[in-house]
């Protein structure tokens, strides 16, 4: 009887016991879980903490960009590079500076603007080409180099020369140049 009466009076301390156990351990559970979800978005806010300095990063790196190159942007902008093409003004500066070096039967044909092949990108800017053909009567060589030069000169956006012919019509002069030269434009969103 000694022995169920002690056994008795363990019970409720030893359910007692397991009882604070069982609480003690859910409590712990809970404390893990809650430090497993905290670890988790704390490597989560460090995660986008870095996104965020690299973009700081970025972004000073841009500014930096944009005010070293700005300068020259724009005055690619005043110039006709950078924009629309300037079909109007280059027909207008065709005109004058035939008229000026005297060139005899100048004519020339302004084509559709194509994008440059092969395809050139800078940035969101695409490089666009304007072909030229030209024509006219020119009493020696330098003349038309003198056109050319002329036309680097008013700065009416960049221009390359793809081909040029010059002939004689039975061996007599003005010399007959056809030319074919390109109007090269970055244009913003240009469709490629």
């Amino acid at each position: 009887m000694k022995e169920s009466s002690m056994f008795k009076s363990l019970i409720l301390p030893v359910l007692s016991l397991l009882m604070v156990l069982v609480v003690v351990a859910i409590w712990l559970s809970q404390r893990v879980a809650v430090v497993d979800q905290v670890q988790r978005q704390q490597q989560q806010l460090q995660a986008e903490l870095t996104v965020l300095n690299q973009k700081i990063t970025q972004t000073t790196q841009d500014e930096q960009w944009i005010a070293q190159y700005l300068v020259e942007y724009r005055r690619l902008q005043r110039t006709g590079f950078v924009g629309n093409d300037q079909r109007l003004a280059w027909n207008q500066i065709l005109i004058e500076e035939s008229a000026k070096l005297g060139l005899k039967d100048a004519s020339f044909d302004i084509e559709p603007q194509k994008p440059h092949q092969p395809d050139a990108m800078v940035g969101t800017l695409t490089l666009m080409d304007t072909a030229v053909q030209f024509s006219a009567s020119v009493p020696h060589e330098g003349v038309f180099a003198q056109l050319l030069d002329d036309l680097r000169k008013r700065e009416p956006g960049i221009f390359t020369v793809r081909e040029c012919a010059l002939s004689h019509v039975a061996g007599l002069q003005p010399l007959q140049v056809q030319c074919e030269f390109v109007w090269h434009t970055l244009e913003p969103g240009a469709a490629v």
